[in-house]
């Protein structure tokens, strides 16, 4: 199989500790052609550690290495900028949420993949989890029935949350309206991330779906990284049964519920404890790339960087999509909408 030429566009911490260290385990289907940043020493140090070329000029480096595909990791600010001299030559590309700052943003690097023949897929990480996957994959084969209430409880954040949240309702279902509150609070002296800190600033919305599901999302400023929190789940209620981080339960009678624990099960590759897979029971979620010995943590990006790959070579769209990103973009836009309106819902589309 002719590799495929990828190349990197960001040398931050997304780029150098994510990206990086993935394309390079897959040297039997990738060649990492150019590391590109600003200017910044970094984007040169990081290009020297992978053995490959660096570039501080985009349109240069596409015109000369002529990549197959490309991995966008920059602020999100300037995802644009970038993205779009990508699409316009019908270069695929995957990009770090979210799809872009602005709608009209998005829907336009939409068009120009559309119009070039461009796949367009978005690095979403949070339903890509193992754990999620085998929820999803028991959701998606009808074991708890319909989802009808989904939660994201300062596991995430933003348009993560969204994703997450519709993961358990379903992909497909509209969201129709939402309401969005936040707030801020005074806290105790501590230090948050090692700067000192007495305030939490707090965000919540009410998702409804299309079909009468809900969705329910709450995060907090200080959820990652200070002494004063640091418990977060996610949870599901169904029909038949329920979801609440790695505890599932499943109606089995009238009066009686059978309890499951997801378990992460590991084989040895190459003298390295490597993920095999997650079971809760009898239902299995297989890990596709145990040959790889990726981390759990590389697993989703090594899934999203698959799923653009298998759409340029088979022609198909990528896994999660353009689409999929905007939308949680604009569910993120709208519950801030929301609350700088004085709480009120907000339908969807937004005007």
């Amino acid at each position: 199989m002719e590799k495929l030429r990828i190349a990197v566009i960001g040398a931050g911490r997304r780029a150098a500790g994510g990206w990086l260290p993935v394309i390079a385990t897959f040297e039997d289907q990738l060649e990492l052609v150019a590391v590109c940043n600003t200017g910044n020493p970094r984007g040169e140090e990081v290009a020297n550690k992978y053995h490959t070329r660096w570039y501080t000029q985009l349109e240069s480096m596409l015109d000369k290495e002529k990549p197959n595909i490309v991995a966008i990791a920059v602020n999100p600010s300037h995802t644009y900028e970038v993205a779009m001299p990508i699409l316009e030559r019908g270069i695929s590309l995957v990009t770090e949420t979210p799809i872009a700052a602005k709608l009209d943003q998005a829907d336009a690097m939409i068009a120009q993949a559309q119009e070039t023949g461009a796949k367009l897929e978005v690095a979403e990480n949070l339903y890509r989890v193992p754990q999620e996957r085998l929820k999803r994959q028991m959701i998606l084969e009808g074991v708890f029935g319909q989802v009808w209430r989904g939660q994201n409880d300062n596991r995430t954040h933003n348009y993560h949350a969204v994703s997450l949240i519709r993961s358990y309702i379903g992909f497909d279902v509209p969201i129709v309206s939402v309401i969005g509150v936040q707030g801020e609070f005074p806290v105790a002296d501590h230090l948050y991330r090692e700067r000192p800190t007495n305030k939490e600033r707090s965000r919540h919305a009410i998702l409804k779906f299309a079909n009468g599901a809900l969705g329910f999302h709450s995060f907090t400023s200080l959820s990652f990284g200070s002494p004063l929190r640091g418990r977060s789940s996610t949870f599901f209620y169904a029909e038949r049964g329920m979801g609440w981080d790695n505890e599932l339960l499943l109606l089995v009678g009238e009066s009686e519920n059978r309890s499951l624990l997801i378990e992460r099960v590991t084989c040895e590759v190459a003298g390295k404890q490597i993920l095999d897979k997650m079971v809760a029971g009898e239902f299995v979620w297989d890990n596709p790339f145990t040959s790889y010995k990726l981390s759990d943590g590389q697993i989703s990006i090594a899934s999203e960087l698959m799923s653009l790959v298998e759409a340029v070579r088979e022609g198909k769209e990528p896994e999660y999509g353009a689409l999929n990103g905007r939308i949680d973009r604009e569910v993120d836009l709208a519950i801030s909408r929301s609350h700088e309106q004085g709480n009120v819902p907000i339908p969807l589309p937004l005007e």
